[in-house]
């Protein structure tokens, strides 16, 4: 019912987070390029602000969250820009059904903080032109991930990594592929909100599992992050992880849910 969403093609980063039964939630990250429109926006998760907490301040868009979650967000470092705050800047499609019906665009948003000129922190090391691949680069053609109701593929076309929800082909509003340059399966474990004990909270502080794929190949390493204030850092045989230049969607999946097809 969420499906076709927009703007997910112009975000730089998209993280794919488990919800409530084993369905996901796409967190889209806009910074070097702007969307008009971008939804259907929803609401809030616990697992939001320490998710996006190394971006320094970012403005947080969502449609609304219970109390409990409006408490972490009003302790994180997270700025409000939902939808109680910044009501005229969000819109209602009444071609479609609530709740996948509410948007918002990211020009309208940056209006308010005109002010904000400082760069957040890169969340990923990219290739400088001629740089090789990393040494434990292996060519693969593509990767499963199982979240429960959720399965989603992506296949390299030569150009990027074609992504497949549910066995159907993913495309946005303007019917174009969902093709992003880079994947990061980013296995993590899932604990339980305390704000709402039905929502899995995800859990992005410590270190884990990592594969990174970029260019027709993974890299099998490992992520470490010891503080929500930082981006993760990608690490494969103790040297970093360099990703092709480009957007990337990461899938914050749970160990031995993902699957490597050659």
């Amino acid at each position: 019912r969420a499906h076709p969403q927009s703007g997910v093609n112009q975000a730089d980063v998209v993280y794919e987070e488990l919800v409530e039964g084993g369905v996901t939630r796409l967190v889209a990250v806009f910074q070097s390029s702007s969307a008009e429109t971008v939804g259907p926006v929803r609401s809030a998760r616990t697992s939001d602000p320490p998710l996006l907490a190394g971006f320094d301040r970012p403005l947080f868009a969502y449609s609304g969250a219970n109390w409990g979650t409006r408490n972490v967000l009003r302790q994180s470092p997270l700025t409000d820009a939902g939808y109680n705050t910044h009501e005229d800047d969000y819109w209602r499609d009444q071609s479609r059904r609530a709740p996948h019906n509410l948007y918002t665009g990211t020009d309208r948003l940056w209006a308010h903080h005109q002010d904000r000129t400082d760069v957040p922190p890169a969340p990923f090391i990219y290739l400088y032109p001629g740089q090789v691949l990393h040494s434990a680069a292996e060519a693969i053609t593509g990767v499963s991930i199982d979240f429960g109701l959720t399965e989603v593929d992506y296949d390299w076309d030569g150009a990027g990594w074609i992504r497949t929800h549910n066995g159907t082909a993913h495309f946005d509003s303007d019917g174009v592929r969902i093709s992003p340059t880079n994947v990061v399966v980013q296995f993590i474990t899932y604990g339980w909100s305390a704000a709402d004990l039905r929502s899995p909270e995800a859990i992005t502080e410590g270190s884990g599992e990592a594969w990174v794929f970029t260019d027709g190949h993974v890299i099998r390493g490992h992520w470490h992050r010891p503080d929500s204030a930082l981006p993760a850092t990608f690490i494969a045989d103790g040297e970093a992880i360099h990703l092709s230049p480009g957007n990337t969607w990461v899938a914050l999946a749970k160990n031995g849910t993902a699957e490597i097809r050659n």
